[in-house]
């Protein structure tokens, strides 16, 4: 049995909180009622691309955090990261080490969010 991605359970929640029906999402990206239903079930294997991403945004009113949730999980939808992400990563060559560190000894998201403290001096959302 297919699985929907976390992308698609969002987009539906997000649809219906909206009282969108799938044809009247897919009407803002030029796209059908089956291509959201496909995404919403898991069958889609092209995921709206990032001007798409912007249109669904829009038209399904978000706000910023849930727009940023939202392009996060299109994103790992489509198996990459966000381009913003993508491109700090690739300037900030020492967090590759972090990564491949983490995975290299399986840490796991209570202790980096030690780590995270232990950097931020206790103070995760103030780390700018």
């Amino acid at each position: 049995m297919i699985e929907p991605s976390d992308f698609g359970r969002f987009l539906k929640e997000r649809r219906k909180s909206a009282h969108l029906t799938q044809d009247e999402l897919a009407a803002a990206i030029n796209k059908s009622g089956q291509y959201i239903s496909n995404i919403e079930k898991g069958k889609n294997n092209a995921p709206p691309n990032p001007s798409d991403i912007e249109a669904l945004i829009k038209k399904l009113g978000l706000s910023n955090d849930e727009a940023n949730l939202f392009k996060a999980k299109a994103s790992a939808d489509r198996g990459r990261l966000p381009n913003a992400q993508m491109e700090y990563l690739m300037k900030h060559r020492k967090l590759l080490e972090l990564i491949n560190y983490g995975l290299e000894n399986n840490i796991n998201d209570r202790r980096w969010a030690e780590l995270l403290s232990a950097v931020s001096g206790g103070k995760p959302n103030d780390l700018a």
